[in-house]
């Protein structure tokens, strides 16, 4: 049976005041944008707390199944949307899982809305409580609402909670629905973008945009995860984060990740135009007994007809720079070179390597032109830039990266043994672009 909007004035809008928001972007609760829901189907009962917010989801006795993956989360973020946007703890859902699929914009025929059907069934046979900012757990949906039959008929529409709408219309968090939409089917990715929102647009009030790998596991992990599994798995997530979305950087270190904005490209002034020379009159060339041009002597001296003066000897090459065109190219012998300060724009020296049989691409950087393992940072470029050894600082970093990815050709070409030469890498290198490279 389906639910009568107007039966009740709660489906009322809960604010007439509430702030438009553009229709590429998609509305989620905050307290579901810093913890991970159920990445797989359970049983039973389910829950995390992480102080700042908590969700538990306990299933009935007649249908033990949870709710989870990517659908979970696309489900409830379609009815968290339409909600505040519509301004009513009501929620038309549509006559049939086909027809809710094709508004959510998934395949309307196949598999997508069977598993989406009984994905929203378990949903609906639940109860969902979630709490945020040391507040009661709420329940989300109206216990009017939550079918008593085991394989219950489908409802065209839902009803929240009326406290928990309530809470929901005051705390949203804006996401972009193309990021979204390209993490549909990576659940824990689809988390992280939601964490990371947050930070985004709360800045300080969020919370702090770093966090320990410790507090990573206990936001998005499963139970007793070792650190090393959930690491590998949780930095897979973030590379297709970053892919999706540009605009987020994300620092990943020995001690845990950082999240914060791109810089934005700084406005370029126009270019200046070089000064006109200075104009220099010709010395008259005029017979010795034409009378003498005079100069007064404290502004140009005289300048000998008979001593012309010499031009200034060639400068020296830069090291790497091509050589004379007399002189061989340099073969490189080594698995190894470094580019100093001069070539690259950095503070640091940059070694890049070759190959030499492994698969994960990466180039490493010493404060100074000495190699010492003791002060090196270890940078993988695949599929995003990740600092897998060392102490860089956020802006070291990130200016480092930027230079990786001017220099992605040169890199890739040295990595696989395509440079034989100094000279070929000197005329190849580019310097580190400006800030807002992103």
């Amino acid at each position: 049976m389906d639910i009568d909007v107007s039966s009740d004035p709660r489906a009322m809008a809960a604010d007439d005041a509430q702030p438009a928001h553009p229709e590429n972007m998609i509305l989620q609760h905050r307290a579901l944008c810093g913890l991970g829901l159920p990445t797989q189907v359970g049983k039973g009962s389910w829950q995390r707390d992480i102080g700042t917010a908590a969700v538990s989801i306990e299933a009935p006795a007649t249908s033990p199944t949870l709710p989870g993956g990517a659908q979970l989360r696309l489900l409830l973020l379609r009815i968290f949307d339409t909600a505040l946007r519509g301004g009513s703890a009501v929620v038309e859902i549509g006559d049939s899982p086909a027809a809710l699929a094709e508004r959510m914009g998934l395949p309307a025929k196949g598999a997508a809305p069977r598993t989406l059907g009984e994905q929203f069934g378990r949903l609906m046979a639940a109860k969902v409580t979630v709490s945020l900012d040391g507040g009661p757990a709420l329940s989300v949906f109206d216990a009017r609402g939550r079918p008593r039959a085991v394989a219950p008929e489908w409802r065209s529409a839902v009803r929240l909670n009326a406290r928990f709408f309530a809470v929901l219309a005051e705390n949203p968090v804006a996401l972009d629905r193309a990021v979204v939409a390209a993490l549909a089917d990576a659940p824990l990715a689809l988390d992280a973008y939601m964490w990371m929102a947050r930070i985004i647009a709360g800045g300080e009030a969020a919370g702090p945009s770093r966090a320990s790998w410790a507090e990573l596991i206990g936001r998005f992990g499963e139970p007793e995860q070792a650190e090393e599994t959930f690491r590998a798995a949780f930095e897979d997530c973030l590379r297709l984060v970053t892919a999706a979305c540009p605009s987020i950087v994300v620092i990943v270190g020995e001690q845990g990740v950082q999240v914060r904005m791109a810089e934005p490209a700084p406005a370029r002034a126009p270019a200046e135009r070089p000064a006109p020379p200075v104009a220099v009159e010709p010395v008259a060339e005029t017979p010795v007994a034409a009378a003498p041009v005079v100069v007064a002597p404290a502004v140009v001296a005289p300048v000998p007809q008979e001593r012309p003066v010499p031009a200034p000897p060639p400068a020296e090459p830069a090291r790497l720079e091509p050589a004379q065109a007399a002189e061989p190219p340099r073969q490189i012998a080594r698995q190894s070179i470094s580019l100093k300060s001069h070539m690259t724009g950095l503070s640091q020296v940059v070694w890049l390597q070759r190959a030499n049989g492994r698969v994960n691409q990466v180039i490493e950087v010493t404060p100074g032109g000495r190699y010492d393992p003791d002060h090196l940072t270890v940078l993988a470029l695949e599929p995003m830039v990740v600092q897998i050894s060392g102490g860089l600082y956020d802006r070291e970093f990130e200016r480092v990266s930027a230079w990786a990815m001017n220099n992605r050709d040169l890199i890739d070409d040295f990595w696989d043994g395509k440079i034989d030469s100094f000279e070929e890498v000197a005329s190849r290198v580019k310097k580190v672009p400006a800030p807002g490279w992103r």
